[in-house]
């Protein structure tokens, strides 16, 4: 009897643990709610210099709500970028090309698709493909008119050894209406 006693206690132990409640739905409403910006801490000049984009951009585009977000190593800034979980990196000039190469230190974790936003001197904004040409256009809009903030901006036109362009960036610096989608 007292066997059958402690099987029931320790079930009931698993099950109010195993019933804990999950934080997952928040951090999906967080992302969705946030413009998340990741930086890398082993890419040490990018965590200060996404904190000064992220001021900016709030300045611009209030509505975007723009956070910082920092992996701790490239394994995990590929993890969550090459998953979609983020929506831009910020990533200086040589490792923005090997993550979408898939060489240096992003080597063991293959090739990523990434397009180019913007760059800043030797720090460079990628973006998801799957990010609306409306908002790489409004992103964009608000960036080119930072000459101001940021004096070594350069368009991603200018970036193509680094890899392709978004399209609604594109779309921004050609003059172009913003998109509806």
């Amino acid at each position: 009897m007292l066997k059958f006693k402690n099987k029931i206690i320790i079930y009931l132990v698993i099950f109010l643990f195993c019933s804990a409640h999950s934080p997952w739905s928040s951090y999906l409403n967080y992302r969705a709610k946030h413009l998340l910006i990741m930086s890398v801490k082993t890419d040490s000049p990018t965590y200060p210099f996404s904190e000064l984009l992220i001021n900016y951009i709030n300045k611009e585009l209030p509505e975007a709500q723009s956070r910082p977000a920092r992996a701790k190593d490239f394994e995990r800034a590929q993890s969550l970028f090459s998953t979609n979980q983020m929506p831009l990196v910020l990533l200086s000039k040589q490792n923005a090309k090997d993550l979408i190469r898939g060489q240096g230190d992003f080597k063991e974790f293959g090739s990523t698709e990434a397009l180019v936003l913007y760059g800043f001197g030797d720090l460079i904004l990628l973006v998801q493909p799957s990010l609306p040409n409306r908002h790489a256009w409004l992103l964009l809009n608000a960036l080119k008119k930072s000459k101001n903030v940021f004096k070594d901006g350069i368009s991603p036109d200018k970036l193509a050894d680094i890899g392709e362009a978004h399209p609604g960036a594109i779309m921004a610096l050609n003059g172009e209406e913003m998109p509806d989608s």
